[in-house]
C-alpha cells in the first residue's frame, strides 16, 4: 500500500477543505418532518456544503486548543477524499479517476441544534480539523464506501459507522458537487459525520481510525490551561508517534507515562530543505584557524543526515580528527519569504538541539557543499524534543554546552552568534520561500575535541534539551 506523510506543521494540505451534511442517512433520517418545516422547507435536492477554513487545519499529535466558551465538541470520525484533478461537471466515472487519496479527519464541531447556514462559529474555530497523518493513495482503496469509521475517547470506541451508509456514495457525492462547484487538486471533500457523534472535552484524547488508511490522534486542552511544552516524534509498539515531555518521562497521547529508554527516539520533524550554518560563532572560526565570514556561510544537508536521540553515529575508520558540533536548530512554521528581521519570530514552530559532526580531515578548503564532511548517514543527531518558539522568549540568550564522556568540553551561548536567528530568517526569505518543516542549523562556539568509538556525547542547549548520541566504528 503506498502512503504519503503529511506535513507536519502548519497546514497539513494545501487546497480547501469542504465538509458534507446530511450525507449519512440515518442523520437525514432523525430529522423527520422537521425538514419539511421552517427554516429547510424540505429535503435537500443537492450536497449540503459547508467550509472548514485555512485555520481549523492542524495534524496529528498537535493540541487542540478548546476555546473558554467552549466546555465540549462532538468528534466527527470521517473520510476525508483529497483531488488530484480539476473537476467541474464530472460524472461519477470522471470523479473517481480524479481522487488522488483518502486521509483521516476529525471535524470537531461545537454542539447546536439547527443545520441552518453555514455553523461558522460552531464549526471554524482555531484547530477544529485534524488530518492526517497520511495519504493513502486511491489505487489501494478501490471500494472505500465499505470502509468503517470509528471515533475513540482516551482509548475507548465510542463511535463506529459503515461509509456503506452514505446517502451519496464517494463518487456520486463529488460528482454531484463539481455540479455547482469546481473541485480543484489538493482539495479535500469530507464526505460526512455519522449522528451520535461522541462528546469529548480538556484533558481528552480523541482519535479516528479507518482500517486501511491508519489513526489519527489529537488531546483537547483548555485555553489558557497547562500545555505541552516539549514534543518529540518517537517509535513504539509498531507505530510512529507524537509524544510529549511530563515530569521526566515520555508521555504518549493515550495518557501512558514511559522512560526516555523504552521508545525509539525519532528527529522531533519530518524535515524540509536542511540549512547548516558554518563559522557563525568567531570563537569556533579562529578554533580552526578560519576568518570570520562576512556573510552566511551556508551549506545544505541530505535527510539521510538526521538521526534522532541516543541513535548511534559512526565514525569513518580514516577519521583522523571527527568532532562534534551542538547547535541550536529552528524549525520554520509557515512559509516565509521577504520576512523582516522584526517579524521573523512569527515564523518559527520551535526549536531544537543539533549535533552536527564533522570529520576536519575530509575537509576540503572552503569548497561547499562538502557532502563527504557534512552529509554523512547518521552524522546529525537531533532532539530529543522540538520546543514551541513561544516558550523560547529569547533564543539570543541560551547557553549550549557538550559533555563527552561526562566531562564538559564545549561551553558557549547563542548570544555570541555572527548572524543571528532573525538575521537569518530575513536574510533566507530574501531570495527563497521557506517552508514549514524546513530546518536552520546556526553553527557552534568553540570547545570542539575529537571523539572515538564507545564515546558518548551529551549536546544540551538550556531550556530545550539535552540530546545523546554514541559514537561507533563504522564497519565495511
Amino acid at each position: 500500500m503506498t502512503s504519503v506523510t503529511l506535513r507536519p506543521g502548519g497546514r497539513p494540505l494545501s487546497g480547501a477543505v469542504y465538509g458534507c451534511l446530511l450525507n449519512v442517512q440515518d442523520e437525514l433520517d432523525r430529522l423527520g418532518d422537521a425538514i419539511n418545516e421552517a427554516p429547510y422547507n424540505g429535503a435537500p435536492t443537492g450536497p449540503v456544503m459547508y467550509v472548514k477554513t485555512p485555520n481549523t487545519q492542524v495534524a496529528d499529535g498537535t493540541p487542540v486548543v478548546l476555546p473558554a466558551d467552549v466546555d465540549q465538541v462532538r468528534v466527527g470520525a470521517t473520510l476525508g477524499v483529497v483531488i488530484k484533478d480539476t473537476l467541474t461537471r464530472a460524472s461519477a466515472d470522471q470523479a473517481r479517476a480524479a481522487i488522488a487519496g483518502y486521509t483521516l479527519v476529525n471535524d470537531l464541531t461545537v454542539p447546536h441544534d439547527s443545520l441552518f447556514r453555514h455553523p461558522l462559529k460552531q464549526k471554524c474555530r482555531d484547530g477544529f480539523c485534524p488530518i492526517g497523518p497520511c495519504l493513502v493513495d486511491a489505487a489501494d482503496l478501490p471500494d472505500p464506501d465499505g470502509l468503517t469509521v470509528r471515533a475513540l475517547i482516551n482509548g475507548e470506541c465510542r463511535q463506529q459507522w459503515s461509509l456503506a451508509e452514505l446517502v451519496r456514495p464517494v463518487a456520486t457525492l463529488l460528482a454531484d458537487i463539481s455540479d455547482f462547484t469546481s473541485l480543484y487538486p489538493g482539495d479535500v471533500i469530507l464526505v460526512g459525520m455519522s449522528p451520535d457523534a461522541p462528546l469529548a472535552g480538556a484533558g481528552d484524547t480523541v482519535a479516528v481510525e479507518i482500517d486501511g488508511i491508519g489513526r489519527l490522534q489529537n488531546t483537547l486542552v483548555a485555553e489558557g490551561g497547562e500545555r505541552p511544552m516539549k514534543q518529540a516524534r518517537i517509535a513504539f509498539e509498531g507505530r510512529v508517534q507524537q509524544a510529549w515531555e511530563d515530569h521526566g518521562k515520555v508521555r504518549l497521547a493515550d495518557g501512558r507515562r514511559l522512560d526516555e529508554r523504552e521508545v525509539t527516539w525519532l528527529p522531533p520533524v519530518t524535515p524540509g530543505a536542511i540549512f547548516a550554518l558554518g563559522l557563525n560563532y568567531a570563537d569556533h572560526a579562529a578554533e580552526i584557524a578560519f576568518k570570520a565570514p562576512e556573510e552566511p556561510m551556508v551549506f545544505l544537508k541530505g535527510a539521510n543526515t538526521l538521526v534522532g536521540h541516543r541513535a548511534f553515529t559512526p565514525r569513518p575508520t580514516d577519521a583522523t580528527n571527527m568532532h562534534y558540533e551542538c547547535e541550536l536548530a529552528i524549525v520554520v512554521g509557515k512559509p516565509a519569504r521577504n520576512v523582516a528581521k522584526a517579524d521573523a519570530y512569527h515564523y518559527i514552530a520551535g526549536y531544537t538541539v543539533a549535533n552536527d559532526y564533522a570529520v576536519r580531515n575530509y575537509l576540503e578548503g572552503f569548497y561547499r557543499p562538502n557532502f563527504r564532511i557534512k552529509s554523512r548517514d547518521n552524522c546529525t543527531p537531533i532532539g530529543p524534543w522540538l520546543v514551541d518558539a513561544a516558550d523560547i522568549p529569547d533564543p539570543m540568550n541560551l547557553r549550549l554546552t557538550t559533555r563527552v564522556n561526562g566531562e564538559t568540553t564545549q561551553e558557549g551561548s547563542t548570544k555570541d552568534m555572527l548572524f543571528d536567528v532573525p538575521f537569518l530568517i530575513e536574510y533566507f526569505s530574501a531570495f527563497m520561500t521557506l517552508q514549514p518543516g524546513d530546518v536552520i542549523l546556526t553553527g557552534t562556539p568553540k570547545g570542539t575535541v575529537n571523539v572515538m568509538p564507545g564515546d558518548e556525547v551529551v549536546t544540551e542547549i538550556e531550556g530545550i534539551g539535552a540530546l545523546h548520541n554514541t559514537i561507533i566504528e563504522r564497519k565495511a
